[in-house]
């Protein structure tokens, strides 16, 4: 019985992870141009750099800003915003989760003729939930120096792509010494039919003796290419590299 029993987990361990599928995100946008070999997007006038990246799982969103000018520059943070779908989150949250874990033991004792003797212990195990409340943030960026800040992601689950709008293509993939070709879902978007649109507004100012002037900069972007698969994007030749034009789901 027990054998049986362990056979059918088995099975189901495997069928579950056969299951187990990819969904790979590449993004596509107007932030000046796209640097072919890093995937970032690199927006760049007499004053600022700013560089783009989405790579990893959930599609972290990492800005960069170089300052090209011979004054500082601040960048506000707080009064800059990731912007999806029309809801404007500030690139400095408010507050973030503490989570965690305790353990602690309790020994009891009992009263005895004439001493305390130990009688039992006892344990308690539980989770800590909190926030931590951060200050307001801003980044001081003296002349030719540069600064980041990777806070945001994009989803936090798989996009929502219609079946109907996938289309079987051939992919080349790598394993060890082997090369093969894999069939994989894959759909095309335009801006306007993309399953995410999003934006990015900066907020900085540029400081002069005692005049301090405002500047701020928007940059659009969208996924422009879905591909769904059950293997590791680790192994298809496209997606090997960690570009920063595109992000995984899962």
């Amino acid at each position: 019985m027990m054998k049986k029993i362990l056979f059918a987990a088995a099975v189901c361990c495997g069928f579950l992870a056969s299951c187990k599928s990819y969904q790979l995100n590449v993004v596509n946008g107007d932030a000046g141009q796209k640097d072919e070999k890093t995937g970032e997007w690199v927006f760049e006038n007499d004053s600022v750099k700013v560089s783009y990246s989405f790579n990893g799982q959930n599609g972290p969103v990492n800005v960069g800003v170089y300052n090209k000018l011979e004054k500082p520059i601040y960048i506000d943070w707080q009064k800059s915003a990731l912007i999806i779908d029309d809801k404007a989150i500030s690139y400095v949250p408010n507050n973030i989760a503490l989570n965690g874990s305790i353990s602690t033991v309790t020994d009891y004792f009992y009263y005895g003729k004439s001493s305390w003797l130990p009688n039992a212990s006892g344990y308690t195990n539980g989770n800590i939930n909190a926030n931590i409340t951060l200050p307001k943030n801003s980044t001081y960026l003296p002349p030719h120096t540069r600064s980041s800040i990777n806070t945001l992601y994009l989803n936090d689950k798989k996009l929502f792509v219609t079946d109907t709008a996938y289309h079987l293509i051939p992919m080349t993939k790598t394993y060890g010494d082997a090369v093969s070709s894999e069939p994989v879902k894959s759909a095309t978007f335009s801006k306007d039919n993309s399953p995410l649109k999003f934006k990015s507004y900066l907020t900085m100012y540029v400081v002069n003796g005692n005049e301090v002037s405002p500047a701020t900069y928007q940059h659009s972007f969208y996924v422009s290419r879905s591909i769904m698969s059950s293997v590791s994007p680790a192994q298809y030749d496209e997606f090997a590299r960690r570009r920063g034009d595109y992000f995984i789901s899962r």
